[in-house]
């Protein structure tokens, strides 16, 4: 496929004034200028994308000036056209530099449930910042702030103020909440801590991702590295895409390889949990479950293609659609510096 017309034909942007378009060859031009091998994973270049010549400066000088006209707090103006919108966000993630000794993200991070009765959805979340070195042999290090429980929608907070606003509710069994006993909305003690011991999401394809230059940058190289169904190879690129410490280059090829498979399938326009919009797509899995749900689920991914950023991870259930666990990313990015570390 070419993913260059795709972002001609989804992100049209406007007509380049000479300075806007001299600008946009010195940004591509700096950024080539930095570039220097870091220890413990690959160089970042925009020519993994078998990019070359003046051809590949035009055309990631439009994605960049697109990603600029259209930022990613505003939406997305674009209109879905089945899944060719992962080939936009794979090309904008790919002109983004990608430096740095850490990776860090911020997620919200919460489930949703019934109180006991039935009557309405509680919504419980929490706040995880985590920053994982580039260098194997480094400590991971985590921030959690939990933030309570409340009502999912304006409908339950009605329904819930109806039921006289309580701040408890007592499960007798455990049920969707995963516990029985008394559960409590207010919010929990913040913790930072470190471990030795990566992130269990990063696992993949059986192999803890300790060495970035293993890690291909290509869909066919992804997909031989997984070598595993397409149900998992999804979960798989899914994982990548928000949560490990991967090069942009493999994020695009994530990216290219989901539109590849025929268990993915175009939502069109939506709505993230945070309230930000996107495009998205749908696969079936059970992964990202919780363990106690009974059914089928629908995991939901949902993307801003004019950054490149994955903005939600959603898990619904296959029945009724309704929301049961979700992580949405705030903010996630290379840096050189780890600020949970600095401050311990």
């Amino acid at each position: 496929m070419d993913d260059y017309r795709a972002v001609r034909d989804l992100l049209p942007p406007p007509p380049l004034s000479p300075e806007v378009e001299r600008a946009g060859r010195e940004r591509l031009a700096a950024a080539f200028a930095r570039e220097r091998p870091r220890r413990g994973r690959p160089r970042w270049s925009a020519l993994a994308l078998g990019l070359a010549g003046a051809a590949a400066a035009a055309a990631i000088v439009a994605v960049i000036v697109a990603v600029n006209v259209v930022p990613a707090s505003h939406g997305v103006a674009v209109q879905a056209d089945g899944k060719r919108f992962l080939l936009v966000a794979a090309a904008s993630v790919a002109a983004v530099p990608d430096e740095g000794g850490w990776w860090g993200s911020t997620e919200v991070r919460g489930r949703q449930f019934h109180e006991p009765g039935g009557r309405y959805v509680l919504r419980e979340s929490e706040s995880v910042e985590t920053w994982m070195p580039a260098d194997p042999e480094g400590l991971t290090w985590y921030r959690s702030t939990p933030q309570g429980i409340r009502p999912a929608t304006p409908q339950d907070e009605a329904a819930w103020a109806a039921d006289g606003s309580p701040t408890s509710w007592t499960y007798d069994k455990p049920s969707e909440t995963g516990r029985s006993g008394v559960v409590r909305s207010g919010p929990g003690e913040r913790r930072t801590w470190s471990t030795e011991d990566w992130d269990f999401r990063i696992l993949t394809a059986g192999k803890p991702l300790t060495k970035m230059s293993e890690v291909p940058d290509t869909p066919e190289g992804l997909k031989a590295f997984f070598a595993a169904d397409d149900r998992t190879t999804i979960d798989t690129a899914a994982r990548l895409l928000f949560f490990a410490p991967v090069t942009n280059a493999t994020r695009a090829a994530a990216y290219r390889l989901l539109a590849s498979l025929p268990g993915v399938a175009a939502v069109g326009q939506a709505t993230d949990v945070l309230g930000r919009a996107g495009q998205a797509v749908e696969y079936e899995s059970g992964e990202f479950a919780p363990p106690d749900h009974r059914g089928a689920t629908r995991t939901r991914l949902v993307i801003d293609p004019a950054s490149g950023r994955p903005l939600s991870l959603e898990v619904r259930s296959a029945a009724d659609g309704l929301l049961l666990t979700y992580t949405a990313i705030q903010d996630s990015r290379w840096a050189d510096a780890n600020p949970l570390k600095e401050n311990a």
